[in-house]
């Protein structure tokens, strides 16, 4: 855990070029997208809250080479960092888009619910161009949850990605003008002794 608090984030910057980013765009547009929303405690416990999520999210079909890209940023995360986490398995690539008032508060991606899978690491891709968008920022908070952490600024840049531990708070701040894509995937393994 010493790590974490170290390094707590990654940061791959302008890593997927332009014309990546609008193919996977157009592959998510595609997708069966509806109304994002958060589980809770309990089995089949997944609910629509949109004091808390609001944000429309599609699911890769598993086995897409999305899934290779996504991956690799992990892995590669992972050892770069010194998380050194034991991961065995990775749930749907989800690709999100966030419209004007859309945005998802200060959240974990470690729910309570035993039927999700222990998630240890998250990655997030923008695939917007800053320019189309203003607001939707990604924050994160020191392990504590008492301190936002200050994040680079180009993160919005176009391809960035960033990978971090599944138990950090985060969020994305409310959408002012445009339309925000991305593509976000949890990476999970057994859970921590």
């Amino acid at each position: 855990m010493r790590q974490v608090l170290r390094q707590p984030y990654w940061v791959c910057r302008d890593r997927l070029p332009k014309e990546a980013c609008e193919q996977i765009i157009e592959i998510g547009k595609e997708l069966n997208i509806r109304d994002g929303g958060v589980f809770g405690a309990a089995e089949n416990d997944k609910i629509l809250n949109q004091k808390y999520r609001k944000t429309n999210v599609g699911f890769v079909p598993k086995g897409h080479s999305i899934e290779t890209i996504l991956h690799s940023h992990v892995s590669l995360a992972n050892l770069d960092s010194g998380w050194n986490f034991r991961v065995t398995d990775k749930e749907l690539a989800q690709f999100a888009e966030y419209k004007t008032g859309h945005f998802y508060d200060w959240h974990k991606d470690v729910p309570l619910n035993p039927n999700v899978p222990h998630r240890k690491l998250s990655i997030t891709v923008n695939l917007s161009d800053s320019k189309d968008y203003e607001g939707g920022d990604l924050e994160l908070k020191n392990y504590w949850g008492n301190q936002t952490l200050k994040m680079p600024i180009d993160l919005r840049r176009q391809g960035t990605i960033v990978v971090f531990p599944s138990m950090l708070l985060h969020r994305v701040t409310k959408i002012k003008r445009g339309t925000r894509y991305s593509l976000v995937q949890w990476f999970s393994g057994p859970e921590f002794t």
